[in-house]
């Protein structure tokens, strides 16, 4: 660009009408690769992407017409500092040094979508989006947030802000009450942080909330009684330290997904889901569950898929339960001795207890239900695919392997 450049890209783009990118795979400028040379190559493109970047400073000049900036592998980038701008409606930083949200971020009124990723934030000030009316996607992941600052003072315009990826950074504690202020908070991604404590500190709703993303992190404390998620449709917190099952939830009126794979349960106690009444599958798999029971008895009328897989089952007891359109129960890769008596309390369900040291005279007992595929049991043509000592009779081909 310090000679002829951009006359050969203006060429190269009015020589193709069909010409949608261009790689320049060495820029050589006067001065900077951002500031003036933005300026100079805005009228030729709507968006432009730096795969490498080597200065300390990205400077988006006022006036400038380009709509998309992504900077990315700037390991000496440290800020960004922009003038009023009407045009630019998502900004890409990556892999660089930038510590916080770039103070000059309300220059830019019409940014929809701010990605820092992979960079050097420590915490984040929501204050610092008040005043980008149009913002409505924000993504902080894999940086170094250990803290969340609430805003301070309620927003003159309310603010738009739907999607906030705060995933693989370092929260130790969410307070669901710090969002309180973005009223239209849809998704929140915070996976893969090392949150210990998920709660709700004072009665904070969102209406059109819809995704929760918290696995991967160290959970021990769930208590959501001030939250308010009328849209919330389903909540995984798998691989967390849950060592019980949460007992304090707010209001999830369409709740219809449970998921608490890979946690520390020892046991369940059913009836914690009857506050959900649109619940539909339910996922517990991968635990140190010993005992299934129901304290006092519960209708879950949608409940079609409850998994148990992969834990220490020895025992289960669903009386009070009652589940009318429950069909598919799975036990596989437990420690139950005896298939649970449970098809007349689930008329529709098939259960599954394949990997389970079932005793031959139970099974046997329940040879009508395999015949039927309503039971499946680990099978083998010969005793000696068996991971058990002895074996029935299923049907002329195979063998239910089982406990003698």
């Amino acid at each position: 660009m310090t000679s002829d450049g951009g006359t050969i890209i203006r060429n190269t783009i009015d020589s193709d009408k069909y010409v949608y990118s261009i790689g320049i795979e060495k820029l050589i400028v006067s001065s900077s690769a951002s500031g003036p040379f933005l300026q100079r190559i805005a009228p030729l493109t709507e968006a432009i992407a730096y795969l490498i970047y080597r200065e300390p400073v990205f400077q988006v000049p006022a006036g400038n017409t380009i709509y998309e900036i992504e900077v990315t592998n700037a390991a000496n980038l440290r800020s960004l500092v922009a003038g009023t701008n009407h045009h630019l409606k998502r900004l890409h930083l990556e892999n660089c040094l930038v510590d916080r949200v770039p103070p000059t971020l309300s220059q830019m009124i019409v940014l929809e979508v701010l990605i820092i990723k992979q960079c050097a934030m420590t915490a984040l000030r929501l204050d610092v989006l008040v005043n980008n009316p149009k913002l409505y996607i924000i993504n902080l992941s894999n940086n170094q947030i250990r803290q969340l600052f609430p805003i301070s003072t309620p927003p003159k315009q309310r603010m738009v802000l739907e999607s906030i990826n705060l995933s693989s950074n370092q929260l130790e504690r969410l307070d669901m009450f710090v969002f309180a202020h973005i009223p239209d908070l849809k998704w929140l991604n915070v996976q893969k942080n090392r949150i210990v404590r998920f709660e709700a500190t004072a009665p904070v709703t969102y209406n059109s909330f819809i995704r929760l993303a918290i696995e991967s992190n160290r959970i021990t404390s769930f208590d959501t009684r001030n939250l308010t998620l009328p849209a919330l449709n389903s909540i995984y917190m798998d691989d967390n330290e849950l060592t019980e099952i949460p007992t304090h939830w707010g209001w999830l009126p369409n709740l219809c997904n449970l998921g608490f794979d890979r946690n520390n349960l020892k046991q369940v106690d059913m009836s914690v889901f009857g506050r959900f009444p649109n619940l539909t599958e339910i996922y517990i798999n991968e635990n140190k569950i010993e005992s299934i029971r129901t304290s006092s008895p519960i209708t879950l009328p949608l409940v079609d898929t409850i998994t148990f897989q992969d834990n220490q089952i020895v025992s289960v007891n669903f009386t009070g339960c009652n589940f009318p359109e429950l069909q598919f129960l799975s036990l596989m890769n437990n420690l139950l001795t005896v298939v649970p008596p449970l098809f007349q309390r689930f008329p529709k369900t098939r259960m599954f207890i394949e990997r389970n040291p079932i005793k031959c005279s139970s099974m046997m007992s329940f040879k009508s239900k395999i015949n039927e595929s309503r039971l499946y049991v680990t099978t083998g043509r010969t005793q000696s695919e068996c991971f058990t000592t002895s074996s029935i009779a299923i049907d002329q081909e195979n063998r239910g392997c089982c406990v003698a």
